[in-house]
């Protein structure tokens, strides 16, 4: 009988994926949401610091998902960097920064923290969709010991 793959990929990955992707839209519907108060929406203030508060949430779970996924690598022996974890810490560190100097009407190091959150964002989600995928195991011929 020939090896057979596992093509399955673990949920902690998925979670890493999509929380990666959600972070990163959300991340740059804030500039957009920013830039159309500036010129003149006051309404989206609130709309922007609603997306700004689920931003954390998302952010937190990210880096849960970044932890456990890494975990899940190191025990079936795949490569397990740190880097995504890293940067899912350095994001949600990022987010509430940007609460606080939201809060507080400091603009410009909100703007630009803003804008290197959604590098940061980008980065992260490069690294989940490029150096983040499951290698398929090959399973030994398993079966013909059992027989």
């Amino acid at each position: 009988m020939p090896p057979t793959s596992n093509p399955a990929v673990p949920w902690t990955t998925w979670a890493l994926r999509v929380t990666a992707a959600l972070f990163l839209f959300m991340t740059l519907a804030q500039g957009l949401l920013a830039g159309l108060f500036v010129t003149g929406d006051a309404g989206l203030l609130t709309v922007h610091s609603a997306v700004g508060g689920t931003l954390s949430v998302v952010a937190a779970v990210q880096v849960i998902a970044a932890v456990l996924d890494r975990r899940g690598r190191a025990r079936a022996g795949q490569p397990a960097g740190r880097r995504l974890i890293v940067l899912s810490v350095l994001a949600l560190v990022m987010t509430v920064g940007q609460i606080g100097l939201g809060m507080a009407r400091v603009v410009a190091p909100h703007m630009f923290i803003g804008v290197t959150t959604a590098a940061v964002a980008m980065l992260a989600l490069l690294l989940v969709l490029t150096e983040n995928r499951w290698i398929p195991v090959q399973v030994s011929g398993l079966a013909q010991e059992v027989r």
